[in-house]
C-alpha cells in the first residue's frame, strides 16, 4: 500500500532538505552555546540550559520533516525499505541523543537554579547588612557632631539675645532655650539622649526600609527561580519524552526490519 499515490519527488526532497537544514543549524547553535558556557558560573549554566531548551523544538521539527520525507520516498511505511536509510538512521540517532540530553538538563537546570537563587539570597543579606552598618555609621557621626551643633545653636541664640532683635515672648523663649542648651552642654548623657531621640525615628525608618527591600528582593529571587525551574525543567522533560519516543521507536523499527 502506498503512503500517498506517487508523492512528488520534489515534495520529498524539500521535506528532507528543510528537515536536514533545521537539524544542522540547531546542532551548530547548540555547539556554539556549549563553547560559551562557564561551568564555574551558575548563571552561565542557566543561560546555556535555557537556550538549549528554548530551541529544543527546532531539531524536533527537523527530524519529523526528515522522517516524513524518507517515509514518503519509500512509498511503503511498514516495509522500512527507505531509499534513504542512512539519513533516517542519522536523524533517529540524533533524536535519541537529544532525548538523553534534555533528560539530563532537567535535574541539572533545576539544581543550578536552586543553587544560584540560594547564593543570590545570601548576597542580598550581605548587602542589607552593609546598608545597616552604613546607617549606624552615619548615626554615630551625627552623634559625634552633637557638641559642635550645640555650640553653634548656643552662639546663634546668644547673638539674637545680645543684639536686641528679640523682645517680649520671643526673648523669654530664647532665654529658656539658651538655659536648656547650657544644661545639655554640661550633661553629656542628657545630650546623647536628646540626640538619640532626634535620630531614632529616622534610623528606625531607614532600617525598616532596608529590611523591607531585602525581603522583597528575596521573594522576587525565589519566585523567579521557581518559575525558571518549572518552565525550563518541564519543557525539557516534555522534549526528552518526545525525542526518546521518536528516536527509540524509530530505531527499534529499523532494527526489526519493519
Amino acid at each position: 500500500m502506498k503512503a500517498l499515490n506517487s508523492p512528488s519527488p520534489w515534495i520529498t526532497l524539500m521535506l528532507k532538505l528543510v528537515g536536514a537544514i533545521l537539524i544542522l543549524t540547531s546542532l551548530i547553535d547548540y555547539i556554539t552555546l556549549f563553547t560559551t558556557i562557564d561551568f564555574q558560573n551558575k548563571q552561565s549554566i542557566i543561560t546555556f540550559t535555557t537556550g538549549v531548551v528554548d530551541r529544543g523544538f527546532i531539531p524536533l521539527v527537523g527530524i519529523i520533516l526528515t522522517s516524513l520525507g524518507v517515509w514518503l520516498e519509500s512509498g511503503d511505511a511498514p516495509s522500512g525499505n527507505s531509499a534513504s536509510p542512512m539519513l533516517r538512521l542519522v536523524a533517529l540517532v540524533i533524536a535519541s541523543i537529544l532525548g538523553l540530553l534534555f533528560l539530563v538538563i532537567v535535574p541539572w537546570h533545576v539544581m543550578t537554579v536552586r543553587d544560584a537563587a540560594a547564593t543570590e539570597v545570601v548576597e542580598l543579606g550581605k548587602r542589607a547588612e552593609a546598608l545597616k552598618t552604613q546607617v549606624e555609621t552615619q548615626v554615630k557621626q551625627l552623634k559625634a557632631q552633637g557638641p559642635q551643633q550645640l555650640d553653634a545653636q548656643l552662639a546663634q541664640i546668644e547673638q539674637s539675645i545680645n543684639n536686641g532683635s528679640l523682645s517680649g515672648t520671643q526673648l523669654t523663649q530664647a532665654q529658656q532655650e539658651r538655659e536648656r542648651l547650657r544644661q545639655l552642654k554640661t550633661d553629656p548623657k542628657a545630650l546623647e539622649a536628646t540626640m538619640e531621640a532626634q535620630i531614632a525615628p529616622k534610623r528606625t525608618e531607614e532600617l525598616a526600609r532596608i529590611d523591607s527591600d531585602a525581603k522583597k528582593a528575596k521573594e522576587l529571587t525565589e519566585t523567579n527561580a521557581m518559575r525558571s525551574a518549572l518552565r525550563t525543567g518541564l519543557n525539557s522533560l516534555l522534549l526528552a519524552i518526545g525525542y526518546v519516543i521518536l528516536g527509540w521507536t524509530g530505531l527499534r523499527q529499523m532494527l526489526s526490519g519493519r
